[in-house]
């Protein structure tokens, strides 16, 4: 997994940063171009300037530059008498191979310290957290600030800032591969003169903590690669099917028959990249370097919570089974003190009345299993937990209602909402957050055979309610429905669950925004305002008396599947009716944990989402 490294330094140690990197990334203005090539050996700025003339590059917005061959000039170096007291650096960057250069938004930065900005920029400079944010900020969607040069503009508008930096700076690292540099040793670092380096981009993003955010998001997301099974496949075992022994110890038991596939798998998606962030320590105070490194902290976890995720979701469905995810839920709770496992294995799960459930998985050879996970912190023993549920269905065929088979193998991505829970367990352990957490993963597979459940069952559900199944094909509303009011008993503030449940909401907000469900205004309310802080946006949808008539049933309490009705909204309808009293939450996640028909796809949402709303919960329990 690609990391990132802060390096706090001056003037005498600035050039250990360069030791190890190979490429060197300068964040330039035309007027902060001429200082920073100042630091350059007189062979290397001439070559430099020629290569900038050569290709009209003078540092303007979006503009890039890409320079190699510098370490040849190390045998000519020249010491520079204009560059006293500095030749070290001078020598060190004569010795670099390559040099990215590219433009940014100058005005951008400096708007973020007018007076009278309500864009999302001079929020969050102003807070020690990035939980914290004024929903006002983004209403309005338009990038026209960001075109001129002119901060007042800019302060006069309530400009997506954070959205806008991450397109930057995805366009930054996007270049990079491009030319063919790897994203696994690069270098951030100012390179102002002493004059002007408090003003340095570098300096300025990581003195603002959604500018660090958006580089660090950005350079995770485009180091990400899953490398899969083309190497040491031989390793990789097959999974465990059905033995008719799985008791409440299964798990326990199992993990050492695990372990070949697990150590394969680690080798196969181990990346060692690190990005290397120099600053210059005078330009910082106390409050800053603690935001910096509580930035830096945040978007480490963030980051290796959705690249767990997406490994996951990534895995095909023999290996990725129900017991597979259990087995990992175990493991996190074995790494963290503050976590603790249990598991409903199907004995247990049956005795329970979980019969929706286990209709689910009941044509399957893989058992189903639910591990539940719970995060304590510390001094909160007796408050009432945020209950996740992710759905975990680890290939889903439709069942008896067939899926089409062209796409069918997209479905292993059908468990993505389960590895979501699983990833925002572990950053919110590792960042120690202030709130108590219960995750489920209901995990099961939707298979077909004898067993397998049928359109027209009726199936008494864990509430004591019966369904009517009309599609087979409707069972993640079926698995997340007995998880749901399983999940009551915890007394909860509030229940969310995850999934990757209808077609529909692909078909309504394509693959940019989740669709939220929810019988709850403020929580509403405050997983919108999450999203929009966190760049993984959703949108809510109605649950009105009026769209529960679609899921009426003639023989049962309720159908499975509305008729004439929209897809996405009958489901969330459905899940409603088994939240009763308590505020919940439906995040569909169809078009934004994966993009449908394209392979190795998962993008670790709404992982970033769910941070920011439980980082803005634990602040309010802090205080």
């Amino acid at each position: 997994m690609i990391k990132a490294n802060l390096i706090w330094t001056d003037e005498s140690n600035k050039v250990e940063t360069l030791e190890d990197s190979d490429c060197l990334l300068i964040l330039t203005t035309p007027t902060l171009l001429a200082s920073q090539l100042f630091h350059f050996s007189t062979p290397a700025k001439t070559y430099i300037e020629q290569v900038f003339d050569d290709e009209g590059f003078a540092g303007n917005r979006g503009q890039c530059v890409f320079v190699q061959g510098l370490k040849a000039f190390k045998t000519s170096y020249i010491s520079d008498t204009e560059n006293s007291g500095k030749n070290k650096i001078s020598q060190q960057l004569a010795e670099v191979k390559r040099v990215l250069f590219y433009g940014v938004d100058f005005a951008l930065f400096e708007a973020s310290d007018a007076p009278n900005v309500s864009s999302r920029a001079s929020t969050l400079s102003k807070t020690n957290d990035p939980s914290m944010v004024n929903r006002l900020s983004f209403t309005s969607d338009s990038n026209s600030a960001f075109n001129s040069k002119s901060s007042s503009d800019l302060s006069q508008n309530d400009a997506p800032a954070f959205r806008y930096l991450v397109q930057q700076f995805d366009a930054l690292f996007k270049k990079l591969k491009s030319v063919s540099v790897t994203l696994e040793k690069p270098a951030l670092m100012a390179l102002s003169s002493t004059e002007t380096a408090s003003s340095d981009p570098v300096n300025t993003i990581a003195s603002h903590s959604q500018f660090l955010s958006a580089l660090l998001r950005s350079y995770f997301k485009q180091g990400y690669h899953f490398k899969g099974y083309k190497t040491n496949n031989r390793l990789l075992s097959n999974s465990r099917v059905r033995d008719g022994n799985n008791d409440a110890n299964s798990v326990e038991k199992n993990v050492a028959s695990n372990e070949t596939i697990n150590q394969a798998i680690n080798a196969a998606i181990k990346n060692n990249g690190t990005l290397s962030l120099a600053l210059d320590t005078k330009h910082f105070n106390n409050a800053q370097k603690r935001l910096v490194s509580h930035t830096i902290s945040y978007e480490t976890a963030l980051n290796a919570a959705m690249t767990w995720a997406k490994d996951l979701a990534h895995m095909p469905a023999n290996l990725c089974t129900p017991n597979y995810l259990a087995e990992q839920a175990q493991h996190l709770a074995q790494t963290f003190s503050t976590v603790s496992f249990d598991i409903l294995n199907e004995s247990a799960l049956k005795q329970l009345g979980m019969n929706g459930y286990l209709a689910v998985n009941a044509g399957s050879q893989f058992a189903a299993t639910m591990p539940i996970l719970r995060y304590t912190a510390k001094g909160l023993e007796n408050s009432p937990p945020v209950v996740l549920i992710g759905k975990g269905v680890t290939f889903d065929s439709g069942g008896i209602t067939l899926k089409r088979s062209p796409d069918m193998r997209h479905m292993i991505y059908d468990m993505a909402g389960a590895g979501c829970v699983l990833g925002v367990i572990q950053a919110v352990a590792t960042l120690g957050l202030n709130i108590n957490i219960i995750g489920i993963v209901a995990s099961a597979d939707n298979a077909i055979d004898g067993k397998a459940y049928r359109p027209g069952d009726i199936i008494t559900m864990h509430s004591g309610k019966t369904v009517e199944v009309m599609s087979t094909d409707a069972e993640g509303r079926m698995l997340m429905a007995d998880a749901i009011s399983y999940a009551r008993q915890f007394s909860p503030s509030v229940i969310i669950d995850i999934a990757t449940l209808t077609g529909a909401a692909i078909s309504a907000l394509g693959h940019k925004a989740t669709a939220l469900f929810s019988n709850a205004p403020a929580l509403e309310s405050a997983l919108v305002e999450a999203g929009e802080l966190a760049n993984d946006r959703c949108w809510p949808f109605p649950l009105w008396p009026e769209y529960q008539d679609a899921i009426t049933s003639q023989h049962a309490d309720m159908m499975n599947t509305g008729i004439n009705s929209p897809g996405a909204i009958s489901a969330g309808c459905f899940l409603s009716r088994f939240a009763d009293g308590t505020p919940w939450a439906h995040l569909d996640v169809a078009g934004t944990a994966f993009t449908y028909t394209k392979s190795l796809s998962a993008t670790g949402r709404p992982i970033p989402l769910l941070l920011s709303y439980l980082s803005s919960c634990a602040i309010k329990n802090k205080r």
